[in-house]
């Protein structure tokens, strides 16, 4: 029997090749044997949102983060899967959980990034537009992210927002 790391390296490439189905049924069965293994949750989740079964995935990814707590990436994935089920307040709580697990720029830098686009999604642009102010003082790449997401989509016409991505 494969590890749950062996299986979950398997299903990446699986994922690689858009070979969900497969993938799918891997991790069930795979889960049914070794079911407090987060990395199988974890896949699950990430193949789930692929397929746009965003409750099961966000059902998955809650499972993996109650198994690692401390998986800066769960917590992230499990607040994308709630802003998928229109679920901002729960996205918002997952990915603030999330900060508090990293101190690498890019980690947090892409959290801060989520969560200013949770809050414009939710319709808090002051706060939208302070944590997207910290994620571009971070990577300054996230304001060309930002010029095309369709989460960013009401604050196009703020001018703050686009004093922030048009300075340099």
């Amino acid at each position: 029997m494969s590890s749950a790391e062996d299986i979950a390296d398997m299903v990446v490439n699986l994922r690689k090749e858009k070979r969900y189905s497969d993938a799918e049924k891997m991790l069930r069965n795979a889960i049914k044997d070794d079911e407090n293994a987060w990395q199988l949750w974890n896949q699950l989740g990430h193949v789930l949102v692929a397929i746009q079964k965003h409750r099961e995935a966000a059902s998955a990814f809650e499972t993996a983060t109650q198994l690692n707590p401390n998986g800066f990436w769960l917590w992230l994935s499990l607040g994308y899967a709630r802003k998928e089920n229109i679920q901002f307040e729960a996205a918002i709580d997952a990915t603030l959980r999330a900060t508090k697990l990293t101190t690498k720029p890019n980690e947090l830098g892409s959290a801060l990034y989520n969560l200013g686009c949770y809050n414009c999604i939710a319709g808090r642009h002051d706060e939208a537009i302070e944590y997207l102010d910290k994620a571009f003082q971070m990577d300054e790449s996230f304001k060309s992210w930002a010029l095309d997401d369709p989460d960013l989509k009401s604050l196009k016409t703020d001018e703050r927002f686009q004093r922030m991505v048009e300075s340099d």
